[in-house]
């Protein structure tokens, strides 16, 4: 793997973690704040595809609103999940699901064909997804009563949703230039569906305008991450990206200044170091697997 792409595989490492530390400061409801993201994300998309200029045939156009689509799915149900369980008990199991999720679909596509690239690629996952619980971890407090069966079902459906974001576009092979326009048409088209539908609310409000700028730090992560996937696979490439969870306790501590005991910082420490040895055995899985 050429060292540019590790670099652009990385990028969402930074976007994606800073999300949650702003959506926090902003606040409002799951869909407003997944909306905010749409809005800001298709700016984004606008610009970028007038200054690109990729193709776009229905094939394309239809694909990838499906992608946006299954992404607002993703988004509204990973807010929700955060709102019944907290950071602290739903990030690990939305993370640690969505690189299970999206690992097995890039395997079935096709990577990881060497007895040493599944090795190192698989052991990295569970290096991963261990440093992500004991990066998240945080102890019991009185008067908490998170909400498990709405959480974990609400964490499950947001697994399912940005798997097939990313995967179905990886499965009929469509360039992340080509399909950033129409995915934000999807996301848009799907919050709006999950609003109406589900909580009888309208999306559009001052709090989603305001999270918009959200839109704008998620958009270059998720250029980066559908670029990278083509580039590096689909099994490589989300992985990495889930190492954000590091920039989000960072910065949940230091800009949003949410207090972490000395037990809780040993298992972080421990956690982030842990994710970036994930990460050497994922560099490894490319090197092997040819």
């Amino acid at each position: 793997m050429d060292i540019l792409d590790w670099l652009v595989a990385c990028i969402p490492i930074l976007s994606f973690g800073v999300l949650p530390v702003i959506a926090t400061s902003i606040g409002g409801k799951p869909v407003e704040q997944s909306m905010g993201i749409a809005i800001g994300g298709m700016v984004f998309a606008i610009i970028v595809f007038l200054l690109k200029k990729p193709e776009l045939t229905p094939h394309i156009f239809i694909i990838s609103l499906l992608s946006g689509i299954f992404w607002a799915i993703g988004s509204v149900g990973q807010f929700m999940g955060l709102n019944y369980l907290g950071v602290a008990r739903s990030i690990p199991i939305s993370d640690g699901g969505q690189i299970i999720g999206t690992s097995l679909l890039g395997i079935l596509l096709g990577e990881w064909v060497t007895f040493y690239s599944k090795i190192f690629g698989f052991s990295a996952l569970i290096l991963i997804i261990i440093g992500i619980i004991l990066t998240s971890y945080k102890d019991e407090k009185k008067g908490e009563s998170p909400q498990w069966k709405k959480g974990l079902l609400v964490n499950f459906i947001s697994i399912i949703g940005f798997t097939l974001y990313v995967g179905i576009l990886k499965y009929y092979k469509i360039n992340g230039w080509s399909s950033i326009l129409p995915q934000s048409f999807g996301q848009i088209v799907g919050i709006l569906l999950i609003s109406s539908i589900f909580f009888k609310m309208n999306p559009f409000s001052k709090c989603s305008f305001k999270s918009s700028i959200l839109g704008i730090i998620w958009g270059v992560g998720n250029i980066a991450l559908l670029l990278s996937q083509a580039r590096i696979g689909l099994a490589v490439a989300y992985p990495i990206s889930q190492a954000s969870v590091i920039v989000s306790v960072l910065g949940g501590v230091f800009i949003n200044k949410e207090y972490k005991n000395r037990k809780e910082w040993i298992y972080s420490a421990i956690g982030m170091l842990i994710i970036l040895l994930g990460l050497l055995f994922l560099y490894f899985s490319t090197i092997y697997d040819k």
